[in-house]
């Protein structure tokens, strides 16, 4: 017997509801149920024809980015001169861009199942448009549906298949509701695909990790709280030097200290003798120095800028940042839209993005994989950098988007890198969050958000490398395509 559903307008609400409900299982909000009710709600608006569930997968995507990513246009608005006006429509049409992605898993899912849509398909479809959406041009790895459990028993999926497990457990989970709803046998089958994803806590992360110390090692991370309106400003150097001068000196003997992101908004060249001075005292109490800072290089036909993190003291080594935030660090089309308007011309958006192979840097005998802002929300790429490291640093500065959820969703994000690769991940931020989050994802010390202060504490440097450092999303993949294959065979037959 086939239950009750709304005619085709109100389903059509549905789909942008359950769109809605989606962001407020992420941080801030961290109602981590909502996720599933969403994902149900994406599967039971499906619609009966390709088309009409392509405009309702694009209803219910637009309500997910629409609601989730709408912190966007305060970068724009708030600190690249942008009008309301303008900014809120262009974060709109980025919203409405994402929702392509949706629309395309629902039109595929009921093309493809022959008027019975698959749940197989749909949940091996959603994670394989998710792997594509953070991969395509730049990328934008954002509100993946595992990050909404990492305060769930199911956080112990990351070292096995990182977020990419976690989301399509989260999936499976939303389906099986669904399904359960509308009384289909197939809730059996995802119901028995959810238990099996969810056995993963009897692999402890014990089993593939170990302590590379005898004891803790101290750490200190500055946070220096300087508006993001007024640090790039020439006048305002000296103040800046001084602020992070003084924050250090108060700090003890044999520790780690982190500056974040462009500290010193100048560049490192021209801060030598700065740092030099800070290097001398740092040297005086046994304690290194990580710090960002922009970088340049003359190669010939002009200048070449850099997004750098380096050891200043008590070490040694330099990375530039690979993954450049588009508009922020780089403008794409720039001989077409420089000029524009002022958030096509925001100070210091003409880096260049680093190789893609670099070395980790080395601090206190420790080997340190460093990750710049952007950079954590990428799978991948930290798993790589973070196989041969005992501890991963990540620098940032989300002032940009003030007191939105866009720093609490990217710390979010940062928290799940630690537990995907058994590592202390060391988080220094110009106004928040910044935080010590320990091998599990489990936050050890966090200062408040817009204080200018200096978070103490201390980390355990590991060794070993969990599953998804070594094979990286690549199984979870493929599982994805083998249910995508059972799903499509199914409904052949």
């Amino acid at each position: 017997m086939s239950l009750y559903r709304p005619q085709r307008p109100l389903m059509a609400v549905l789909a942008l509801l359950g769109g809605l409900l989606y962001p407020l299982a992420f941080a801030p909000y961290d109602f981590w149920p909502l996720v599933l009710l969403s994902i149900a709600l994406a599967w039971w608006t499906l619609g009966a024809t390709a088309k009409q569930a392509f405009w309702r997968g694009w209803l219910y995507g637009l309500g997910l980015f629409g609601f989730g990513v709408s912190w966007l246009h305060v970068s724009m608005h708030d600190y690249g001169d942008t009008p309301l006006w303008l900014a809120v429509p262009m974060t709109a049409l980025f919203a409405a861009f994402l929702a392509l992605f949706p629309a395309l898993l629902a039109a595929l899912t009921v093309k493809f199942s022959r008027g019975r849509p698959s749940p197989l398909l749909f949940a091996g479809g959603w994670l394989l448009l998710d792997v594509l959406r953070g991969a395509l041009l730049t990328g934008f790895p954002w509100l993946y549906a595992g990050y909404a459990l990492i305060d769930t028993p199911l956080v112990a999926a990351a070292p096995l298949g990182g977020v990419w497990l976690m989301t399509l457990i989260a999936v499976l989970a939303g389906l099986t509701l669904a399904l359960a709803w509308q009384r289909r046998p197939s809730a059996f089958v995802t119901g028995a695909l959810l238990l099996l994803g969810g056995a993963t806590p009897l692999l402890p992360l014990e089993r593939f990790i170990e302590p590379a110390a005898d004891a803790p090692t101290k750490v200190a991370l500055v946070q220096g709280n300087i508006p993001q309106d007024l640090r790039w400003l020439a006048t305002m150097r000296d103040a800046t030097r001084d602020i992070y001068a003084g924050l250090t000196a108060e700090i003890g003997s044999d520790t780690l200290v982190v500056w974040p992101e462009a500290a010193l908004t100048e560049f490192y060249d021209t801060a030598r003798e700065f740092l030099a001075e800070q290097s001398a005292l740092l040297a005086a109490r046994d304690s290194a120095l990580i710090s960002g800072l922009p970088t340049r290089d003359w190669q010939g036909d002009g200048w070449r800028y850099y997004n750098s993190i380096l050891v200043v003291e008590g070490g040694e080594g330099i990375y530039d940042k690979q993954k450049l935030v588009p508009f922020g660090e780089y403008v794409p089309l720039e001989s077409l839209l420089r000029g524009l308007i002022p958030f096509f011309d925001l100070p210091m958006s003409s880096f260049t993005p680093g190789p893609a192979k670099q070395d980790n840097l080395l601090a206190q005998y420790m080997v340190v994989s460093p990750f710049i802002c952007y950079e954590i929300v990428y799978p991948e790429l930290v798993a790589r950098q973070a196989a041969d490291s005992n501890v991963m640093v990540t620098i940032s500065n989300d002032a940009w988007f003030g007191h939105s959820a866009g720093p609490h969703q990217h710390f979010q994000m940062a928290r799940l890198r630690a537990a995907e690769t058994g590592r202390y991940l060391l988080r220094a931020t110009n106004n928040g969050i910044t935080a010590i989050i320990d091998e599990r994802g489990v936050v050890q010390g966090q200062l408040p958000q817009f204080e200018r202060a200096v978070l103490e504490g201390s980390f355990m440097p590991f060794s070993g490398s969990t599953p998804f450092v070594r094979w990286g999303g690549a199984p979870v993949w493929w599982l994805a395509a083998l249910l995508c294959g059972v799903g499509l065979l199914a409904r052949r037959r």
